[in-house]
């Protein structure tokens, strides 16, 4: 009896005693748990005595790859993919790590990354107001022992970073980045229709591979797989995103997905041989086919079913390409710019199963302006007839004058699809409108 007393008299005492004078060793505040994170991002930044090796997908461009150092001044250096100087260059900004909706790494002054960012077309080539769609502000996601994540905080992309080695600093630093990049553009300017195979049951199918090593908005910095499937009639197609590393190419973003093979890198498998790796591992050569595997006309056509439907001319045309149809848009270019105005783009469009569309976007000043000239077509297996008479916008014909050398073109049909080679290898996967009764000259872009 004594003992339950003692025990009432126990539990009384505690629930007496007031709240404050009871704290956890392992409690911390909010604020404390955020000061920790800050403090442990920039201690893993700036403890790797080799660097980092970054790459990052943006929202409306291609991939990037970046190679960074940071130090406990909050100064940040990088080397990167943009461009053939930025591969051989460093370029020092400050950064800060602060507090925010977890721990932030902000890149607050100008360098590579903030290039994807620029809404000035003449900075790299993005668009207003939003530039490639990247971020200079990212958030921790997560870190392993050789590794850091984040994700930007407006665009949503992965900004993932691995531990350097020091041979991997020492050959950034010596200008290595550029010269591993430029093997790989070496490698696909000398195999024009490169492929690799992919088992379909028991069969192997032949998949071209196109890798587009620019890094302009629309096309640059991707890598498509397209291939007939087992039934010889039906088509697939995946593209994605990729950033050059040394010793080859990252696919970034949601990687490059084929027949629900997700391919996550590109490498070199030895001084000569180029290979692709799935997410297990998988190895897939990439070969040297004499000729385009895949007929365009299966892949350009309307419905949306078809993995192509459009030919877009970004600014002026792609080169490296001979034809007719060349000194045709050069001449549209020059009659623009005699007027004061400037033609961004133009895009040749199947906008229904009959119709086709014209659509050039030119600025006069700072004002945008769109014209448009829309066709009627009929198509005969990879011949498009174009009808006679268009209907054009009132744009179109305010620019008549200047447009004349294009419409006259137009109507120089009929056109048979088939692709187009250039000798640029950063060109990308270009495809054209051949006159029929011309082959040499013909309406050539981007797909």
């Amino acid at each position: 009896m004594k003992k339950i007393l003692y025990l009432f008299i126990t539990v009384l005492i505690i629930s007496g005693c007031k709240k404050s004078s009871f704290v956890s060793d392992f409690d911390q505040t909010p604020e404390d748990r955020m000061a920790t994170s800050v403090a442990q991002v920039k201690n893993t930044l700036t403890a790797a005595s080799n660097g980092w090796v970054a790459t990052l997908s943006t929202s409306a461009g291609g991939g990037f790859g970046f190679y960074m150092t940071f130090d406990d001044k909050d100064n940040v250096s990088m080397y990167a993919d943009l461009t053939d100087d930025a591969a051989v260059t460093s370029a020092t900004s400050t950064y800060r790590v602060k507090t925010g909706l977890g721990a932030n790494l902000i890149f607050d002054t100008y360098n590579y990354l903030a290039m994807l960012a620029d809404p000035n077309p003449a900075a790299f080539g993005g668009t207003q107001p939003t530039g490639f769609k990247s971020d200079v502000e990212f958030t921790y996601v997560r870190s392993s022992a050789d590794s850091i994540i984040f994700i930007g905080k407006q665009y949503r992309q992965l900004l993932k970073m691995v531990k350097a080695s020091a041979a991997q600093k020492a050959t950034y630093i010596d200008g290595g980045y550029k010269t591993a990049i430029n093997k790989v553009k070496d490698f696909f300017a000398t195999v024009k229709y490169p492929y690799i195979e992919v088992a379909s049951g028991a069969t192997l199918l032949k998949v071209a591979f196109s890798l587009s090593t620019g890094s302009t908005l629309a096309s640059g910095k991707r890598a498509t797989l397209t291939g007939i499937l087992e039934d010889g009639v039906s088509t697939a197609t995946g593209t994605g995103k990729f950033a050059f590393t040394l010793n080859g190419a990252d696919f970034v973003g949601d990687g490059l997905i084929y027949q629900n093979i997700t391919f996550t890198r590109m490498a070199w498998k030895d001084a000569t041989t180029l290979a692709l790796y799935d997410s297990a591992g998988k190895e897939y050569i990439i070969k040297s086919s004499a000729a385009p595997l895949t007929p365009l006309t299966l892949l350009f056509g309307f419905p949306t079913t078809f993995t192509y439907r459009k030919i877009s001319i970004t600014g002026s045309l792609p080169t490296g390409v001979t034809s007719g149809f060349t000194s045709v848009y050069n001449t549209v270019l020059s009659n623009f710019v005699s007027t004061s105005r400037v033609v961004n783009y133009t895009t040749i469009t199947l906008t229904g199963n009959s119709t086709l569309q014209v659509y050039v976007s030119y600025n006069s000043g700072t004002s945008a302006f769109v014209a448009t000239a829309d066709y009627t077509y009929t198509r005969s297996g990879d011949v498009i007839t174009l009808g006679a008479s268009p209907a054009y916008s009132a744009n179109w014909v305010t620019r008549a004058t200047q447009l004349l050398p294009l419409t006259n073109y137009m109507l120089s049909g009929p056109f048979r699809i088939d692709w187009v080679t250039s000798t640029n290898p950063n060109a990308g996967l270009l495809g054209g409108l051949y006159r029929t009764a011309d082959a040499s000259s013909f309406i050539y872009g981007t797909l």
